[in-house]
């Protein structure tokens, strides 16, 4: 775009550049003080006096004017197709959050569904614990065990603290039936 104006001084391609990176909000009016914000001094007073800078502005604001209206009506076509009703679209789109919805659910109802039946099979289980525990301990004997035999089979084999050969007996007599005895 700018061969036209290719020139060896220096401050003409710095106010070229300047023009070419203000921002696309930027409009005629506000472009003299973003221009002097980014440039020196002596660059803005070239400009003004450059019959070279004054034509590379003016070729610069009508290419902009021209390429606005191209931008603005390609993004109000484009606006305007992304706003068209595509009701295939929103039915596929709905459709198919519904089907992760219900996956979703599916998962979550097995695993919900196992838990019940474990916990309750857990209940059954510790209640008929609970009961034949407490069957046991307010029995007849008042959770003990049954005292007499323990007691009797504690008296009649005496403990010795070390062996002994008094406690020991032979080896026949180990084989022996209790009623032979």
């Amino acid at each position: 775009m700018w061969e036209k104006f290719r020139k060896e001084n220096r401050r003409c391609e710095q106010y070229r550049e300047a023009l070419e990176d203000l921002g696309p909000d930027v409009d005629r009016a506000t472009a003299s003080a973003e221009l002097s914000n980014s440039l020196s001094a002596d660059v803005v007073e070239h400009a003004r006096e450059c019959d070279t800078c004054e034509e590379a502005a003016e070729t610069f604001w009508a290419s902009r004017d021209l390429l606005t209206g191209a931008l603005e009506l390609a993004r109000e076509h484009h606006i305007a197709a992304m706003n068209e009703t595509k009701p295939w679209f929103a039915a596929r789109v709905m459709a198919k959050i519904a089907e992760r919805e219900t996956e979703g659910r599916r998962a979550l109802t097995e695993w919900s569904g196992a838990v019940a039946k474990l916990a309750s099979r857990l209940v059954w289980v510790s209640a008929l614990l609970l009961l034949v525990g407490t069957t046991w301990f307010y029995g007849p004997n008042g959770g003990r065990l049954n005292t007499r035999s323990v007691q009797s089979k504690a008296e009649a084999t005496p403990q010795y603290l070390f062996d002994s050969a008094a406690g020991q007996g032979t080896v026949d007599d180990a084989l022996a039936s209790p009623p032979e005895r």
